[in-house]
């Protein structure tokens, strides 16, 4: 004869906070509809963020202190670089270049968008511009200097330092290009992370490194040759994406000893939506809002692009300080790693020690399992399977397993104790920290090992 729980008598339960009797109502749904309903999370993220971000930073692309500078000496440059800044709300931040050779270096190192020369009779104004760096900024400054040159009586003459090819007219190739290689590092240590707890460090550097060896080479393989956005530089191209991936890679693993399954979203906001809008690839950072402005020298999708820039165009602050920051996301990444998986184990190790009870998600994985096996065990004998309920009760002070009336109708639990057990731990907790990785491992530990 069994004794009668709150919950089997449907008596309001006593001793429970609000979390822990929705936890109660919650594991009364079928495990299916609580694994669905506990991943929700996920597209709520991706709509607030894809809102904040993409919608945001692209709505209305705005120039605003554009670099440019007024080439010459004397009162009359100051004068007309004074005057142009001043009427262009904004839009321009005008600086003074003593020769054409200093506005060239800049201009091809990035730190100014154009550097314009005054005309004068029958001499046409000129323009510096470098399209390889960023189309729309080469685009903006000639609109906006061909009128100046107009009001002088002249034309204006565009000399384009890096110009564009024509199978890549508007220069957004290496930005997708870029885009491939880091959401492949992204999505193989976000699953590295949730299925690979158990692995050692070296096996999962080396899945890290050798997946991405692989995927980078067949982004630059298919973005090149195979497509022909990009001509040339194969092989320069293809380590670029090998250590991009890497250092994604190192990252997402690194993160997810500390945030388990929860390290999907905060991949997607790290390398995705904050990444993009403020790395200077789909619009230039003078185009896009704070705090995307402010990012850009920051965020990791700048350093790829500036690397990739310099090998393909020649173009940009060089491959020195786009690999610093590549090498400082990837030391990050090392770091998190190292120190994660003692926190890790030891966190694991604390939770057993005071008896803490698994995860939802561990738990809805562990009664998704029963119930296959009640189901597939009743298919074997000619029966027509019934419904496993999840109902859960409080602990039996008299025992460390449930009431008999709250063991449900399972044969093993995601916590690895299979048989008469039922699904012992299946119950309350305080926090959720477990990743998907543990709930796999351990629903599938279910049928009775240890």
């Amino acid at each position: 004869m069994t004794s009668e729980t709150p919950a089997s008598s449907g008596a309001p339960s006593t001793g429970l906070g609000p979390w822990m009797r929705f936890r109660r109502q919650y594991s009364r749904l079928s495990p299916p509809v609580q694994m669905i309903g506990l991943q929700l999370w996920l597209p709520l993220v991706f709509v607030v963020a894809f809102c904040l971000c993409y919608i945001n930073a692209f709505h209305q692309p705005s120039p605003k202190d554009i670099k440019v500078a007024v080439v010459g000496t004397g009162p009359a440059a100051a004068t007309l670089a004074e005057r142009l800044e001043g009427t262009s709300n904004g839009m321009l931040s005008v600086s003074v270049a003593g020769t054409v050779d200093d506005a060239r270096g800049d201009v091809r190192d990035g730190d100014l968008a154009a550097a314009f020369t005054p005309g004068a009779a029958n001499q046409p104004a000129r323009l510096l511009v470098a399209s390889g760096a960023q189309f729309q900024l080469a685009e903006v400054v000639q609109q906006t200097f061909a009128p100046v040159a107009a009001a002088e009586g002249t034309t204006l003459a565009v000399d384009d330092l890096a110009p564009l090819p024509k199978h890549d007219s508007y220069g957004t190739s290496g930005f997708y290009i870029a885009l491939v290689w880091t959401i492949a590092g992204y999505m193989v240590g976000m699953f590295i992370g949730m299925m690979g707890q158990t692995l050692k460090h070296r096996a999962r550097l080396g899945l890290i490194v050798g997946s991405g060896f692989v995927f980078s080479l067949l982004g630059t393989l298919f973005a090149g040759p195979v497509v022909g956005a990009v001509h040339g530089h194969f092989l320069s191209l293809w380590l670029l994406g090998w250590l991009t991936a890497i250092s994604v890679g190192l990252v997402v693993n690194g993160l997810s000893y500390f945030i388990g399954r929860f390290v999907t979203g905060a991949a997607l906001i790290l390398f995705v939506f904050l990444n993009i809008p403020s790395s200077g690839g789909a619009f230039p950072a003078a185009f896009v809002p704070e705090p995307f402005k402010w990012l850009h020298p920051y965020v990791f999708g700048t350093g790829v692009l500036d690397v990739l820039r310099d090998v393909v165009y020649g173009v940009g602050p060089g491959t020195g300080s786009g690999a610093t920051i590549l090498g400082v996301y990837a030391a990050i990444g090392l770091v998190l790693t190292v120190v994660g998986k003692p926190f890790f184990e030891r966190r694991n190790r604390l939770r057993a020690e005071r008896g803490k009870p698994v995860s939802m998600m561990l738990a809805a994985q562990g009664a998704a399992m029963a119930a296959r096996q009640a189901e597939q065990a009743e298919a074997a004998a000619g029966t027509h399977p019934h419904h496993v309920t999840t109902s859960e009760g409080p602990r039996s002070e008299g025992g460390p397993g449930w009431d008999d009336d709250s063991r449900g109708n399972g044969n093993g639990n995601g916590n690895g104790n299979g048989g008469g057990g039922g699904l012992r731990d299946n119950e309350f907790a305080d926090e959720e920290v477990e990743s998907d990785a543990a709930a796999v491992s351990g629903a599938a530990a279910g049928s009775g090992s240890a």
